[in-house]
């Protein structure tokens, strides 16, 4: 699933068509809003496709700003930020192996799982038996946060497509 963003007058072909998977634009949405709250706050409905945007004036305010941002360094210190209290969270139990990192479920048991042997050297259970598809072996998975991704290429992007889109809608 991804969100399309429709440029509502484009001026010019970057203007006319922006598009991230679901795991790129949460990120990048919650970029602008956070950061530019006073320029977003007429599109109320960032995360969801039913066709809520900008106007003209705000996406080329919104460009504007960012592209501020991009060239102070402070879109790049927001996307390390970002990466950084990603990285910072904790990992999760895994559901499927309840902490064990040994899935003994009716499908664990069909693959065979608990009597796998961990062959991987770099795997902190190395050379044990019992295994866990989800969490691979570790009985732990990494935050959901983690799974979503901003580079500073994406808010450049962004920032091309708002200035030459007449405005906006995410559909």
């Amino acid at each position: 699933m991804g969100m399309d963003v429709f440029g509502r007058a484009p001026t010019s072909e970057a203007g006319n068509y922006f598009r991230r998977n679901v795991w790129g634009w949460r990120p990048l949405a919650d970029y602008c809003v956070e950061v530019f709250p006073e320029l977003t706050d007429k599109c109320r409905y960032w995360h969801s496709n039913d066709g809520d945007g900008l106007d003209k004036d705000h996406s080329i305010r919104l460009a504007k700003a960012i592209e501020a941002a991009v060239k102070d360094g402070s879109a790049e210190a927001y996307v390390k930020w970002r990466d950084a209290r990603v990285a910072a969270l904790p990992r999760k139990e895994c559901e499927w192996c309840h902490g064990k990192g040994i899935r003994t479920d009716a499908v664990g048991k069909l693959h065979r799982q608990p009597e796998r042997l961990i062959e991987d050297k770099d795997h902190p259970r190395y050379g044990e038996r019992g295994w866990c598809n989800a969490c691979n072996g570790l009985g732990s998975v990494e935050a959901w946060d983690a799974s979503y991704h901003l580079e500073l290429n994406d808010i450049q992007e962004f920032a091309a497509f708002l200035r030459d889109s007449g405005g906006f809608e995410i559909r």
